[in-house]
């Protein structure tokens, strides 16, 4: 006890109950090295100053001086003076030039003499010129703008004069005074500050401020004026900030910006640019006045290929430019280039597992030919193969063909039918011969699978004597019910993106008809909603939210009722406030599928906009749906439940609208970068703090947000989630590294996947997800990509979110859809498969395609933002230089290293057509 209270006096220190007395030296010190850190404030003591510095303060206050003095004359000398100093005078990086640093102790003087003089004088004028300038330098209330006011005193058109950071200063409060008009008056004067904006823009304009340009017109409400000043010089710059700058705007300015953007590349005729603008704006009015307007051919035919990447379909009345928007050759340039990369030989699921590589006691204890595991190499040989026209499991033989079909059970028969699509992907005419003899199989479940391989084939390519809808109407009211599915499903791969009138005659019966099971209501709507993706419907929508609101208590809550909801949601893809009234209507809908429902549409609706206040909502469910789990887990505690009712319930909860909510903060931030970057940290909150049930769809929404994309710390993540405890965050988490990884052959990735089969050898539904995801990380032999961004990330095609929306949903319940009886909708993802090539060509009469293949030398490398930077900066960094063919990855891109040929599209992806430069000169020949 003594040694304590020895201890406690020991460490006792005495505390003033008040802050001591500084110094008074002490203060000047301070004062003095707050001068010398922050130039320009306080007094200047003139002790300190050097030389120079004393005859600069000399001449500035005997300047000051003669202001004061009734002479003209003399008050006219001592301003132009007092300008000279003021104009040739320059400071450095962090200080203020000398002479405003002392004129601005006379501010105050000056100031009140300023009031004293006539407003009309020129000498005034003058001095209302100098007040401008160092009132930068003084402190101010907000919304004050002082500089201006005077400005607008003295001469207000001269401006260049003063500097660039005085322009800078000027028009931030031309902003400040502009809306304080505005909210002071119904009809605001504003003539005297139009003068001066008339004044700035050029000068911005002529000195690389084409971004502060932009700005001060969106200050004064005037951004739509801005096409008057771009010429061929500056448009770049200006539509690229335009671009960038939609993200960050709130409905419907983002959407008047991307018009002004529509508006300059139409009238300077960029045709391509305009299209890509015309494109994400969604407007096939706009478009098809392009397509018109255009008079230069080889323009029209990259921008028909423009088009046949994004899934429009367009007539023309010219067969070429028409084929190429059909994508009817889209097939011969994916085999050429594989040739070219010597890439043609077919590859087996051994190959891809590379077992030779893992463990043989992985083999030992895992059945080979067991039904999971033919279902997976089925997948892997599809996906591996896809576009190839040859595999070592179906096309060999007929014979060999049917044999690997019957080595699949029951319904899985149907996905191994299907697979045969992928292998003959965009080839319709080789693909329609070698599967119509299916057809004529007496197994349902051969013919159904048939029926979704030709949908499959015709997926993004348009045939003149559209032979799927013809095959697949006379199944749509079959008595089997898996050959209506086969057609149903068939129908919405051929034409995802169509929007065809007559296959809403067709699949709308089959969604309002109440006799008809949840599941092929499902599909039919699924099928609907891929069709019309992002079109706003309103026949369609009229009917898929008819069908949801007529659902009872045990309907509503199946599975499969959920991707009704869905399909309502791909409906109003992007729309933003024009899924409002669907919102408003899905109130009347079963409470066990409302909340569900309303989430999926509101999400949908605001995809790729990067809207922020959506975000936040999302993150306040997904907060709020976490305490209130951490609630119920203390009550449950209290009642001390047993554990094991625990984990039945946790395995019944399904699919939430918390879920959902995860999903759509990468569905609405995909594509923009910021906001891509800060959903990863996001959702490491959400893995920490989350509820259990949102945890499972953060893999899942990680890879949403990083399809085709592997970057290190997604990897890192999904890795750690793939060994979690929960059994379904680990599915969705070796699934997610699939989709991370699609077509990019990333070692990293296949490393990971050949442990995780080790390491989950004796679960047959893990086993079957990670050879799944290895065949997709190896898609189309590395020739292929999953990812829905294309033409340098700015437009996200509808038909590829859509596709992959499908299959994130189905994993968030894969009990009852990959892993259950529905297996085949993992072939939604075709509807996001697209070459991930770079191929020239040029154009040709001859060739019935209307262009020939070209090979040039092109620069790859590493994509770099230059928006909003001075000069003409490199695009890319690290390059390497290829020919052509090559493969781009999602962050590559691409320049054409030729000089005798130029892009005719700004964008260097996917297949691009060249012209002859023609002020190309041919190296002379060297003398023998």
């Amino acid at each position: 006890m003594a040694g304590g209270a020895e201890e406690e006096q020991a460490v006792s220190i005495p505390v003033p109950s008040k802050d001591p007395k500084k110094d008074k030296h002490k203060k000047d010190e301070d004062a003095k090295w707050k001068e010398k850190d922050m130039p320009g404030l306080g007094h200047v003591r003139e002790e300190d100053l050097n030389d120079d510095d004393l005859k600069v303060k000399k001449d500035v206050d005997e300047c000051v001086e003669k202001i004061m003095d009734p002479d003209q004359g003399v008050v006219n000398l001592a301003l132009v003076t007092l300008t000279d100093l003021m104009r040739t005078s320059t400071g450095s990086v962090t200080s203020i030039p000398k002479p405003l640093k002392f004129c601005r102790q006379h501010f105050k003087t000056l100031e009140a003499h300023f009031e004293k003089l006539t407003p009309s004088d020129e000498n005034t004028k003058k001095l209302a010129d100098i007040m401008s300038l160092v009132s930068i330098t003084m402190p101010s209330e907000a919304n004050e703008a002082k500089t201006l006011k005077f400005k607008l005193k003295g001469h207000p058109t001269d401006l260049e004069a003063w500097g660039h950071e005085f322009v800078r200063f000027i028009s931030h409060e031309i902003g400040i005074m502009w809306k304080q008009r505005q909210e002071d008056s119904e009809t605001p004067d504003v003539s005297d500050l139009q003068s001066l904006v008339d004044v700035i823009l050029p000068h911005y304009l002529r000195h690389n401020g084409e971004p502060a340009a932009c700005d001060l017109l969106t200050e004064c409400d005037q951004l739509s004026t801005v096409a008057r000043y771009c010429t061929e010089d500056n448009h770049e710059k200006i539509c690229a900030y335009l671009l960038a700058a939609s993200y960050y705007l709130p409905h419907p300015e983002n959407k008047d910006t991307l018009a002004i953007t529509y508006t300059i590349y139409h009238q300077l005729k960029r045709y391509p640019s305009a299209l890509i603008v015309a494109m994400k704006l969604n407007s096939m009015q706009k478009i098809e006045s392009l397509m018109s307007e255009c008079e230069d051919y080889t323009v029209k035919k990259q921008m028909a290929v423009m088009l046949a990447r994004q899934r429009i379909t367009l007539e023309t009345g010219d067969e070429t430019i028409d084929n190429l928007i059909w994508n009817t050759k889209l097939s011969e340039f994916y085999l050429h280039c594989a040739k070219d990369l010597d890439s043609m030989a077919p590859k087996s699921p051994d190959e891809v597992y590379k077992v030779h590589l893992q463990d043989q006691r992985t083999h030992m204890s895992a059945d080979i030919s067991s039904q999971q595991l033919n279902l997976a190499s089925t997948f892997v040989n599809a996906f591996v193969n896809a576009g190839f026209e040859s595999d070592k499991l179906l096309t060999p033989s007929s014979e060999s063909g049917n044999e690997w079909m019957y080595k699949n059970k029951e319904n899985k028969i149907i996905s191994a039918a299907a697979s045969l699509g992928l292998l003959y992907l965009w080839d319709v005419d080789e693909g329609l011969m070698k599967t119509d003899k299916y057809l004529y199989s007496q197994e349902d479940y051969i013919k159904a699978g048939t029926l979704m391989a030709m949908g499959i084939l015709h997926c993004g390519v348009k045939n003149e004597c559209d032979p799927a809808k013809a095959l697949m109407d006379e199944y749509l009211q079959d008595k089997s019910r898996d050959l209506r599915l086969g057609a149903i499903v068939g129908l919405g791969f051929a034409y995802a993106g169509s929007r065809r009138e007559e296959l809403m005659e067709s699949l709308i019966p089959i969604v309002v008809d109440a006799g008809e099971s949840v599941e092929v209501q499902a599909f039919a709507a699924l099928s609907l909603g891929m069709v019309y993706v992002g079109s706003c419907n309103e026949d369609v929508s009229e009917a898929l939210i008819a069908c949801l609101c007529d659902k009872d208590d045990k309907q509503a809550a199946a599975p499969m009722c959920r991707f009704i909801a869905l399909a309502a949601g791909l409906l109003f893809l992007g729309s933003e406030e024009g899924a409002d009234a669907a919102v408003e209507s899905s109130v009347a809908m079963n409470p066990a599928i409302q909340p569900f429902a309303e989430a999926v549409i509101k999400i949908c609706a605001y995809a790729g906009t990067g809207n922020v206040v959506q975000i936040q909502a999302l993150l306040a469910t997904i907060a709020e749906s976490g305490s209130k789990e951490s609630k119920d887990k203390e009550k449950e505690k209290e009642k001390k439940d047993d554990k094991k009712d625990d984990k039945k319930k946790d395995e019944d909860i399904g699919v939430t609208p918390e879920m959902v909510c995860a999903i759509g903060i990468s569905l609405i931030t995909i594509g923009e970068p910021l906001g891509t970057e800060m959903c990863k940290r996001m959702f490491d909150s959400v893995l920490q703090y989350g509820s259990g049930t949102c945890r499972r769809a953060v893999p899942l929404a990680l890879a949403l947000a990083n399809v085709s994309s592997p970057l290190m710390q997604v990897i890192d993540t999904l890795s750690k989630l793939s060994h979690d405890p929960d059994k379904e965050t680990s599915m969705s988490a070796i699934l997610a590294l699939g989709i991370v990884a699609a077509g990019t052959n990333n070692a990293r990735v296949s490393s990971l996947l050949r442990n995780l089969a080790s390491y989950y050898a004796k679960e047959a539904s893990h086993l079957f997800l990670v050879r799944v995801a290895q065949g997709i990380v190896m898609l189309g032999k590395g020739h292929l990509t999953l990812n829905p961004l294309h033409s340098d990330r700015t437009l996200l095609s509808p038909v590829a979110i859509g596709g992959l929306l499908v299959v994130i949903f189905a994993a968030l319940d894969m009990k009852h859809t990959i892993l259950g009886n529905y297996h085949y909708m993992l072939f939604f993802l075709v509807t996001a498969m697209n070459p991930r090539m770079l191929l020239t060509v040029l154009p040709s009469v001859e060739n019935e395609r209307g262009v020939e293949e070209k090979a040039v030398s092109c620069r790859v490398g590493t994509f770099v933002d230059t928006v909003a930077q001075a000069g003409k900066p490199a695009r890319i960094t690290g390059f390497q230089t290829h020919e052509t063919p090559v493969l781009l990855q999602q962050t590559d891109r691409a320049e054409i290293a030729s000089e005798q040929y130029l892009p005719v599209t700004p964008v260097v992806e996917g297949i691009v057509l060249l012209k002859l430069n023609p002020d190309y000169k041919p190296p002379s020949q060297p003398k023998i």
